[in-house]
């Protein structure tokens, strides 16, 4: 009986997230090549691994897919101490480090991170990843990441050091006249004017909460599937948005948005470094936030001490 770990991995994403098309994305490989990897395995194995029916409802597992799912997962974890134990005793961040971060911070930490980590953890490989809040726990927690950066706050699975205070500014087009001076309040929000992220960016949630909405059901006319989008509607006039300071320089260096600040205490998002609790990925983890930390001046931002 041969198989492969990669093939366990696929095995256990497809099982987790009880869809093809979504653990192919979540592994980095073509939904043909993970069925096809799946369908080997379960040759090998003797039998079917999920239920494939024809409506787009959830992936089933079989009964020898139930069997078999904590002795996989027992596989991979222990794959994972393995690899742990090979770099124990190393200096932090001077092996592979698998690093997931959420779309509303990664491009705009990227450009500063890699170059500080090249030049103070020369021995470090970064594997980055860029994935919605939902992945990266599940991602963490699934030992496919080995640390995340997300906006708290985390699943209790995971543990946590703040890094960075992001704060909350209001952005919208120039010729809008909602507001012609600042500070505003939170509450004088025009809230059918705003426009969010789609579903499953957390900052989505995090606006909403600022606006009082948190848990309310309102139909969105308009949703941006990224922060460069989202911009984009708000500086072609079609309504107000709010905007994480760390992403203002990038999202405003043509001018076209006019930034309006929130009055004191303005509403923030702390950002973390997350890991697994009791992981040997821990030391990574800490030395890296402390490097992010020490870039707040560039980011314009302010850091949070450990």
């Amino acid at each position: 009986m041969n198989f492969t770990l990669r093939q366990i991995s696929y095995f256990l994403a497809v099982a987790r997230l009880r869809n093809f098309g979504r653990a192919a994305e979540a592994s980095h490989i073509s939904q043909p090549g993970l069925s096809s990897q799946i369908a080997q395995l379960e040759a090998r194995l003797g039998g079917a691994l999920f239920e494939r029916g024809a409506g787009s409802g959830p992936v089933r597992l079989t009964a020898l897919g139930e069997r078999l799912l904590p002795a996989a997962q027992d596989l991979i974890d222990g794959a994972q101490r393995l690899d742990a134990l090979s770099r124990a005793g190393r200096e932090p961040l001077s092996g592979r480090l698998r690093l997931a971060i959420i779309p509303t911070v990664a491009p705009y930490l990227i450009p500063h991170l890699v170059p500080a980590l090249r030049e103070s953890h020369p021995a470090l490989e970064l594997e980055l990843h860029e994935v919605v809040t939902d992945d990266l726990v599940a991602g963490v927690a699934s030992h496919r990441f080995d640390a995340g950066l997300m906006a708290l706050p985390t699943e209790p699975a995971l543990q946590a050091e703040p890094v960075l205070r992001d704060g909350f500014l209001i952005a919208m087009s120039e010729d809008d006249t909602t507001y012609l001076s600042g500070p505003a309040r939170p509450e004088s929000l025009a809230v059918e004017r705003l426009l969010l992220l789609a579903e499953g960016h957390c900052l989505r949630d995090q606006a909403l909460e600022v606006c009082g909405l948190r848990n309310a059901r309102r139909k969105l006319n308009l949703e941006a599937a990224s922060m460069a989008t989202l911009m984009r509607m708000v500086a072609s006039g079609m309504g107000m948005t709010l905007i994480p300071e760390l992403a203002l320089k990038d999202e405003n260096r043509d001018g076209r948005l006019r930034i309006v600040p929130f009055a004191e205490p303005a509403p923030s998002r702390d950002l973390a470094v997350v890991w697994r609790a009791k992981a040997e990925a821990e030391t990574d983890a800490r030395a890296l936030a402390g490097v992010i930390r020490g870039l707040a001046p560039v980011l314009g931002v302010a850091p949070i001490s450990s």
